[in-house]
């Protein structure tokens, strides 16, 4: 069984000869993606896995990315892409799901129980239900937070446990609540 310390030395291998690679671990409780590209050095837990219905999604995971147990990935329209930056990890339990674009920068800590989502899935007049969703870089977002569509996190932010972020987060702010406002200005974290 395939656990989270487990090492793949993996140099611009496509992602579907990689998850492949891994699915035979995990009898087929991957699924295969065409397009993405994943780096070196990437660790995935137990039980990862990727909702694919639709074509021409891309997954890209940088260099160093750790995904602990249960990490969900959903591509719920065709051309959806979801970026992992370098040395970044994505703790248990948390999910993506993407219509369109989320980006994550690189060596963020992501922590357990958070979604980000760049879509609303249902219609509301005169609204636009999806829009990307990015995060710098040295972004630590606590567990339970949810990210909504539109929002931008600036590099060095923190994300308090708990939170809804509905807008975007300046550089070096800690914000918490719901929704989520800054609470504080130029913080820094190891």
């Amino acid at each position: 069984m395939l656990t989270w310390y487990d090492y793949y030395e993996v140099r611009g291998m496509k992602v579907g000869t990689f998850l492949k690679k891994v699915s035979r671990v995990y009898r087929g409780r991957l699924f295969s993606l065409k397009n993405g590209v994943v780096g070196k050095n990437i660790r995935v837990g137990k039980r990862v896995k990727l909702s694919l219905p639709h074509k021409q999604n891309k997954l890209v995971l940088g260099q160093g990315v750790l995904l602990y147990d249960d990490v969900k990935f959903y591509f719920d329209q065709d051309n959806a892409n979801i970026s992992i930056g370098k040395n970044s990890y994505i703790n248990r339990r948390s999910e993506f799901c993407c219509k369109e674009n989320i980006s994550i920068g690189d060596d963020c800590a992501i922590s357990w129980d958070v979604v980000i989502t760049d879509s609303d899935y249902h219609e509301v007049e005169s609204t636009y239900t999806t829009k990307p969703v990015t995060v710098g870089n040295h972004v630590w977002i606590g567990c339970k937070s949810t990210i909504l569509k539109g929002v931008k996190i600036g590099d060095g932010a923190i994300i308090a446990a708990g939170s809804i972020v509905t807008k975007d987060v300046p550089e070096k702010a800690l914000v918490a609540g719901n929704p989520a406002k800054v609470i504080k200005t130029d913080v820094h974290w190891k």
